[in-house]
């Protein structure tokens, strides 16, 4: 019970509890009961205790009790401090000081409680957000059925105004979007055939019909809900050493009650002493900020699998980016294809278009597009195979088609990306990409800098194309033509240690796990990389990345404080009790101040602005 509060994995509406209704009426108990002692007559005595008594039963008689459970379970926590000092007032027949340490102790974790669950607020709201039933369309009437029923493959009707309750693409129908419940961008997104929708998301305007990809646990929200869920369990580095702490923390405070006793031969300066020594404050003061600065990231679109993670990037000394889809649109072009004499353009095209089908690589998505602008019949080539950071094979008529970065291709001296089609180890043609950089990109790497951060950019490109990007984007460290084990090494090598690395790819998934944070971008991204990364920017968006830093900082900076303020209120406290200038029901009161005060410090996190 107290001091039990920082586990926030609890959803519930305090206020509204059969707990906070019979907290209040043991509390309400004792001004009857001083009430009661004005009266004068000979039962006054044994009235007035009786009413103490049936308080004490209701209020502290938990928190005994949780002591016990924790002494059985061998977890020794600071509710045995507590309930020590409610048994040493009932011996010693301070009655009144026994029912109200326990009525403001209750309460005040109480209190405490539903500060912290005002923090997680964006994060509930994610758990709530997607509906039980679909309209499922089978031969062709209209059928409700709970979304836990729905197959992959089923189409789905969705009106105007509903909730879309599965991952899909829309086969019928366009609409506008509001995706904002998973990545925090409140203007609606058009979406029309073959385009992806989200479940949780809602869909504005249009009826569409969608087929489905992903249900449940397995959809874009289902994970992210899992993955925060895990992540309020994950404790933030301070943490832990807060944890070795308190294991020492309650025999210590024991002590120093019976040393004051015997010093002084006064219980109620022990009592004090054992009331203002448990370090409620202290044990909340990493738990509700890493949860506040989660529900912050969570309401603008950054998903944050644990407290540690940001701890890492407030701690980071460089941020080492990818190119493809992470400084660039992630929406290329195909611009030239150079031809061979066995080869023209439509045949270069439609073979790369046929290995790469399927494939949800920016580069990829510009060779198929092409090849449907050119009106080529796409049949998936056979036998693909993915060879991450060297490219992609497959099957095309009886020959193995090669597309990726060829080291025997020329060198051209252009910013455009250019990647190699081999047939039979032989190559056939080039095609040359050109993916425009993120207008933000530049704005965001100044920030960056503004905040003491070195900048690179890691990537498999060519030179010239990194080069031209590095340029634009106002980066002067950049390194090209890496595989993904030559990434690894390029972020280990880096001098100062501590490196974010933000990527979007297969081939960046080593990477992002070798960083000290990997951060991936967004619905977009592949499922290695948002499964592999640490954090993830839902919107796509790379402007929040210098809100991140500044979120990531301003927690750790909230925690160390937090720290800090609970050791120096607990000692003064204790000098205080012990001399005898603090009552119990004082130090009870002091003690929860102090509480509910770093409670109300890390909730000031949630109001931090992008």
């Amino acid at each position: 019970m107290i001091g039990r509060h920082s586990d926030l994995s609890v959803y519930k509406e305090i206020f509204n509890s059969s707990d906070f209704i019979k907290i209040t009426l043991g509390g309400l108990l004792i001004p009857i009961a001083l009430g009661i002692s004005k009266l004068s007559n000979d039962t006054t005595p044994f009235i007035f205790s009786g009413i103490l008594l049936v308080s004490i039963a209701i209020n502290g008689i938990p928190i005994i009790l949780e002591a016990v459970q924790g002494i059985l379970k061998k977890k020794i926590n600071v509710d045995e401090l507590v309930s020590i000092a409610i048994i040493a007032c009932l011996i010693n027949g301070n009655f009144l000081e026994a029912a109200t340490v326990s009525f403001i102790m209750v309460f005040g974790a109480m209190i405490e409680e539903a500060v912290s669950d005002s923090a997680r607020k964006s994060i509930q709201g994610l758990i709530e957000v997607t509906p039980d039933m679909a309209t499922v369309l089978e031969n062709g009437n209209e059928v409700q059925r709970p979304v836990a029923e729905v197959s992959v493959g089923d189409q789905v009707l969705v009106r105007p105004g509903d909730v879309i309750p599965v991952d899909g693409s829309i086969v019928q129908g366009d609409t506008s979007v509001d995706e904002s419940s998973l990545t925090g961008e409140s203007i609606p997104l058009t979406k029309g055939e073959e385009d992806s929708v989200f479940a949780g998301t809602i869909n504005l305007r249009g009826l569409i019909k969608i087929s489905t990809t992903k249900i449940g646990q397995d959809s874009t929200i289902g994970k992210v809900i899992d993955l925060v869920k895990a992540a309020e369990q994950t404790k933030v580095e301070s943490a832990r050493i807060v944890d070795k702490y308190a294991a020492w923390f309650t025999p210590f405070i024991l002590s120093v009650s019976i040393l004051t006793f015997l010093l002084t031969k006064e219980i109620d300066r022990a009592i004090t002493v054992l009331i203002v020594g448990c370090p409620c404050s202290f044990l909340l003061a990493g738990p509700v900020t890493s949860v506040a600065a989660i529900g912050r990231a969570a309401k603008a679109g950054i998903l944050v699998k644990g407290g540690k993670y940001l701890e890492r990037v407030a701690s980071a000394q460089a941020v080492f980016f990818d190119k493809t889809g992470t400084l660039t649109s992630g929406e290329p072009k195909v611009v030239e294809v150079i031809e061979t004499p066995e080869f023209d353009q439509e045949k270069i095209i439609q073979l790369a278009a046929r290995v790469e089908f399927g494939s949800r690589h920016p580069l990829a998505a510009a060779i198929s597009q092409k090849a449907e602008e050119m009106g080529l019949e796409i049949i998936p080539a056979e036998d693909i195979q993915t060879e991450t950071g060297s490219g992609i094979s497959g099957v095309v008529d009886g020959n193995r088609v090669w597309i990726g970065a060829c080291s025997d291709a020329p060198i051209f001296d252009r910013e455009i990306t250019f990647v190699t089609v081999l047939v039979d180890d032989t190559i056939a043609g080039h095609v040359g990409i050109f993916d425009q950089p993120r207008p933000e990109a530049r704005f965001v790497s100044g920030r960056l800098k503004n905040e003491g951060l070195d900048l690179a950019i890691v990537s498999g490109d060519h030179a010239p194309a990194v080069k031209a990007v590095a340029e634009q984007v106002n980066i002067t460290r950049y390194y090209a033509r890496l595989k993904p084990d030559e990434k690894m090494k390029c972020i280990q090598n880096y001098k100062s240690g501590g490196v974010l690395y933000v990527g979007d790819g297969i081939n960046d998934a080593p990477a992002l796990k070798i960083s000290n944070a990997g951060i991936a971008m967004g619905l977009r991204g592949s499922d290695v990389a948002l499964e592999t990364a640490d954090i993830v920017l839902l919107n796509d968006k790379l402007a929040l990345l210098p809100f991140l830093i500044r979120l990531s900082r301003r927690m750790s900076w909230i925690i160390k404080f937090n720290i800090g303020l609970s050791l120096g209120i607990n000692i003064i406290s204790l000098g205080l009790g012990a001399v005898g200038l603090l009552t119990p029901i004082l130090g009870a009161v002091s003690h929860n101040i102090g509480s509910i005060a770093v409670v109300l410090i890390s909730a000031s996190i949630s109001f931090m602005k992008t």
